[in-house]
């Protein structure tokens, strides 16, 4: 019996990978020239709405800085530390790789 090479297994589904998928994102990757007043409001905007429909956990997706002055990311680290001190966030992590990795964030609120 020969072995069955990666190509032939069939992907294995995770039952439980629907509960932790975000259910909403805020796309700021591509908009180009943004301030960090105008990320902070398009932000509060975004998390007064998410509240609205009683969402726990959501993707913001901010690119990995590559386009920006000296190729370092800008909105990320901003957005880390604007979220991670609001009193609603349990967590603010680096999204999953097949939801954009270092170029997103995952936020789970504690409403």
């Amino acid at each position: 019996m020969g072995k069955i090479g990666k190509k032939d297994r069939k992907k294995k589904l995770n039952k439980y990978d629907n509960l932790s998928k975000p259910q909403a994102e805020l796309d700021f990757h591509g908009l180009g020239g943004m301030t960090m007043s105008r990320v902070r409001d398009m932000t509060d905007e975004f998390i007064e709405e998410c509240r609205g429909r009683g969402l726990n956990k959501v993707l913001f997706i901010t690119g990995k800085g590559l386009h920006s002055k000296k190729g370092m990311p800008i909105i990320k680290p901003f957005l880390k530390k604007y979220l991670s001190n609001k009193s609603f966030v349990d967590r603010v992590y680096e999204g999953r790789f097949d939801r954009g990795g270092s170029g997103t964030l995952e936020v789970v609120f504690k409403w």
